[in-house]
């Protein structure tokens, strides 16, 4: 039985951190995690003391939490740590813990761009040290070794189909449903501001409601959904809408599989990567442009056998890429790393 250490934010439904503790439970592992949230609450709260004392101490703070993190994986002894972001990993935490075993990382955002959200002197230090990287876009696969990682693997998002699942309704009350937060880009106020006059449902946080300079999106936003609620929220409109963060173009999102996992047709943003993921006009519909968007829109209304066959074809791709199936991918990288160490100790001995 392998031992996993899962390294992460925090422990909540839905986050990356919490649904691979379970892929790696169901396939047999033990897994332990450690979060930071646990470790050092100062360090993710939102509260404007504890913001303050983030951008005057981050580091000290995070190197007492990965003090803590070591002590736990000398306890645990893992076999493999997977870190989900690691914004707050120190370099020397992953020498520290290959000295159990192998020690992979998860990038969730660019660890590449310039954002203080995505990448700091740390993650650039670490990127020689990881046994192993995963990333959500081919082209960053490229650019991470470019950067000096030495093993880098795409590794899309998954779907959860233990929470997410068709729950459809005969009549949907929304022609669109758009699950995100408001974006300071406002590329996600042009996309939806284009199909307003739909029958358009928004949920996200408030900052649809106090930043938002589209009129004809004002109070429009129901507010967050909980991880739970979305096969029942995308249930209910007849397409599901994904609007790519920036960040996010080079690649994909979450958004990606929970729409087609609930059975609903997948309206999305165009990208290489995605269309990868899912054929064009056979398993989601692509826009590139709000005026795309309302013409795909009102053709799609026009044509629900289209919405119907399409959305099929996407649910059954999505049943595909499950969170056991990513799961497994990472267990066969992490035996063959190792037979590869086993082969070169017997080679030099």
């Amino acid at each position: 039985m392998n031992k996993v250490l899962i390294v992460g934010q925090a422990l909540e439904l839905g986050r990356t951190e919490e649904v691979y503790g379970r892929g790696f439970s169901a396939l047999g592992c033990k897994v332990q995690h450690f979060t930071w949230k646990e470790a050092a609450p100062s360090l993710v709260s939102r509260s404007l003391p504890d913001r303050v004392a983030w951008r005057l101490a981050w580091k000290l703070l995070a190197k007492s939490a990965n003090q803590k993190l070591v002590e736990i994986a000398n306890q645990f002894k893992p076999d493999l740590t997977l870190v989900i972001s690691p914004l707050l990993f120190h370099p020397d935490s992953i020498l520290a813990l290959k000295q159990h075993g192998l020690v992979f990382v998860f990038f969730t955002d660019n660890p590449v761009d310039a954002h203080h959200t995505h990448s700091n002197s740390w993650v650039q230090r670490g990127f020689p040290l990881w046994d192993a990287a995963f990333i959500w876009s081919q082209e960053l696969v490229e650019r991470l070794v470019e950067n000096g990682v030495k093993r880098a693997f795409f590794h899309p998002f998954c779907s959860d189909v233990e929470y997410h699942f068709p729950k459809r309704q005969a009549n949907p009350i929304y022609d669109v449903a758009f699950i995100g937060n408001w974006d300071a880009s406002r590329k996600r106020e042009q996309y939806l501001k284009a199909i307003a006059d739909y029958r358009l449902g928004l949920w996200g946080s408030s900052y649809w409601n106090t930043h938002c300079k589209e009129p004809t999106l004002k109070n429009l936003c129901q507010g967050m959904c909980s991880y739970q609620e979305i096969p029942e929220i995308l249930g209910s409109a007849k397409m599901g809408l994904n609007i790519l963060r920036p960040q996010n173009e080079e690649g994909h999102n979450i958004r990606t599989y929970e729409i087609p996992a609930t059975g609903t047709l997948m309206l999305s943003e165009r990208s290489r990567e995605l269309m990868n993921l899912f054929a064009e006009d056979k398993e989601a519909v692509y826009f590139s442009s709000p005026n795309e968007l309302r013409q795909k829109v009102e053709y799609l209304l026009q044509n629900h056998a289209l919405i119907e066959s399409i959305a099929q074809a996407g649910y059954k791709k999505a049943l595909e890429d499950t969170i056991i199936n990513r799961v497994k991918e990472i267990l066969t990288i992490h035996e063959t790393i190792n037979q590869s160490h086993s082969n070169q100790y017997i080679n030099v001995g």
